[in-house]
């Protein structure tokens, strides 16, 4: 799993698998006819009427032909459906009676004989004819061969023996018996499916009834779907609900295993895992995986890993990337959760590893779409996902020494090693990194950490803004300005910090607004901002939600730095220049009547909250004076 697989090999892409007919009889009239057969097939839809009342659906088929080989035909309990032959044709040119009688009926019954042993009753006869202008004026005989052939052999389904006129040599004159020969051949094979379908249905319901009986299996039972031939098909919606109700399924055997007994099978999905090699999200199935789940040694994310890219095969098929997006955060939170309730063990930061590589793989999907209704449709959902990308990549940053602030210890050296080794080789093209790629060069070193993590960051709130969801992206803010604060780089951290002041002061989050107010305050402190410092210091003493203790810390420190000033005057010619805002709710200007109604309106405050405290907290009662001389009155 861990190595590059080639991609004849390992991967199977079920939209160029297409229903399988065999060809018996006149093997050279048929290659003569097959080409022609092949092109015009799916140039028309036929209606596919199916059984159960389920709507009629307008299906385009195509057919890739096989000779006829009895070795070739389904034995009986075998359901690999798309390996299967589903109809089966016999070719003749035989216009002649007697020589119908002498070799032509004996080979069709032999071929006939075949098919019954195998319970097969999808077949047709063709018969075709060479148009001869100079017969044509003669008398046709009483008899024709088309006539023996369904008296001999279908008598009751006269529609399965057809005769057409050979457009190799007559193309004008084949026109309108072609047209009925491929309209037949559509109908047939459809019909065929609908009636092997209703058999697998009766295969699946029985298999499904058993699943609380002892040696019943999960994996076995996944094998057992009929999604890869409603995808062959065409009807990508229904191939998706297949899958849903697998994985709906699974999920109900994993919650119910938390309060009960684990069946035997889901024991094997307990076992610790080695690799997290994330998603690969295209049209093809990883074989690998698949014979993994064939042999019951698929670990839990590997089985979910296959779940899902078939999930989102059948999406990005019918052209609906949001979706894809929209499933994908529940997705990776219930894994999580199955991992835990299953007692999964892992190596430590692995599960982060595979959060991170599933996260870039579907937002570098959603992003080839590039339409902007689908940009704007898959935006909403992908802008949590680059938040949680962020977050994972956040925590491998503290468990990998990657942090600013922090220098990887030899341990945590090997860690990274251990992690790079589990995420398996790249195996996307050259032209672009891939997540895999983008992974393992963001923990490679702290420098390259810091580029990675700041784009992701970038990319997130970004998004969030894009789609309106402003608080969120002030909430990434403050993480990106404690990081910066790390890094000591103070002014681009205040930058931060200050918008997300400006917003939850907006929303009136107080609590949120007071923090802010603090990690500021240590911002401008670090930068040496007096000036800015003081005036902060002023909006948190002045907070009425804060603790007595922090406020009065920072009113004595802003009393020592209005005092480390050269001289309050001076200091207030600064302050008041410009507008200030020293309460959550009410900006002040520099005005005196202002100023004069905040310092009453804050004395006010602070006689009702402080009542009877004063004795404890005399300096409290100093802040409308302080103010006032601040102000210069």
């Amino acid at each position: 799993m861990n190595g590059n697989v080639s991609n004849e090999v390992a991967e199977v892409c079920i939209m160029d698998r297409k229903p399988i007919i065999t060809y018996a009889g006149d093997a050279a009239l048929f290659s003569s006819l097959e080409s022609s057969i092949v092109q015009a097939l799916p140039q028309e839809s036929a209606e596919w009427r199916r059984s159960y009342g389920r709507p009629v659906k307008s299906v385009y088929v195509e057919a890739s032909f096989v000779s006829f080989d009895k070795d070739t035909l389904p034995k009986q309990g075998d359901w690999q459906l798309i390996q299967q032959p589903i109809l089966h044709i016999f070719w003749t040119e035989c216009v002649d009676v007697d020589v119908y009688k002498t070799t032509v009926r004996e080979e069709i019954e032999s071929w006939l004989k075949i098919l019954g042993q195998h319970n097969i009753q999808d077949w047709m006869i063709v018969l075709v004819e060479t148009y001869d202008i100079k017969k044509s004026n003669k008398l046709l005989p009483r008899t024709t061969v088309l006539d023996k052939i369904r008296s001999d052999f279908a008598s009751r389904h006269g529609d399965r023996c057809l005769s057409v006129i050979n457009p190799v040599r007559s193309e004008s004159r084949s026109a309108e018996s072609w047209r009925g020969l491929l309209s037949r051949i559509r109908h047939l094979l459809l019909s065929a499916y609908n009636r092997t379908l209703i058999k697998f249905e009766e295969v699946i319901r029985d298999q499904r009834e058993r699943r609380n009986e002892p040696g019943w299996s999960f994996c076995q039972y996944f094998l057992l779907q009929m999604a890869f031939v409603l995808e062959m098909l065409g009807l990508y919606d229904e191939a998706l609900v297949q899958y849903d109700e697998l994985d709906a399924l699974f999920t109900q055997f994993v919650l119910n295993s938390n309060v009960g007994d684990t069946p035997e099978w889901l024991s094997s999905f307990q076992c610790p895992f080695n690799n997290w090699p994330g998603l690969v999200l295209n049209q093809t199935v990883n074989q690998a995986q698949r014979s993994l789940l064939k042999d019951c040694k698929a670990s839990l994310l590997e089985f979910r890993s296959y779940l899902f890219s078939r999930q989102c095969a059948m999406l990005l098929l019918t052209f609906k990337p949001w979706e894809i997006a929209q499933r994908s955060l529940p997705f990776l939170h219930n894994c999580i959760k199955e991992l835990d309730i299953l007692e999964i063990s892992a190596p430590p930061g692995a599960v982060a590893c595979w959060v991170f590589l599933c996260c870039l793989e579907v937002l570098h999907t959603c992003e080839r779409f590039n339409d902007s209704g689908q940009v704007e449709a898959y935006s909403l959902y992908t802008a949590s996902l680059w938040a949680y990308s962020r977050d994972k990549l956040r925590d491998l940053g503290h468990l990998c020494g990657l942090m600013p602030g922090n220098e990887p210890t030899s341990e945590q050296l090997h860690t990274v090693v251990g992690l790079s080794a589990g995420m398996g080789d790249s195996q996307g093209s050259n032209k672009q990194p891939t997540p895999t790629d983008k992974l393992k060069e963001a923990l490679s070193s702290k420098e390259a950490f810091k580029k990675h993590y700041l784009e992701l960051a970038e990319l997130a709130m970004g998004t969030y803004k894009h789609i309106g969801r402003i608080r969120s992206a002030r909430m990434i803010g403050r993480d990106l300005a404690a990081f910066y604060m790390q890094l000591g780089e103070m002014q681009k951290a205040a930058v931060f910090l200050i918008d997300a002041l400006k917003t939850f002061e907006e929303e009136n989050w107080k609590s949120l607004a007071n923090q802010t107010q603090l990690e500021l305050a240590d911002c401008y402190r670090r930068m040496n901002d007096k000036e800015r410092f003081a005036k902060t210091c002023a909006a948190i003493s002045s907070a009425l939600e804060l603790d007595m203790i922090t406020r009065v810390s920072y009113f004595d420190k802003m009393l020592s730095t209005l005092k480390e000033l050269q001289s309050v005057q001076a200091t207030s010619g600064v302050l008041c220049s410009r507008i200030w805002k020293l309460d959550t709710r009410k900006k002040v200007c520099c005005g005196q009547k202002n100023v004069r109604w905040w310092i009453q309106t804050k004395h006010a405050q602070h006689r009702q909250s402080f009542c009877g405290k004063k004795a404890k907290y005399p300096q409290l009662e100093r802040v409308p004076g302080l103010l006032y001389q601040l102000f210069c009155l």
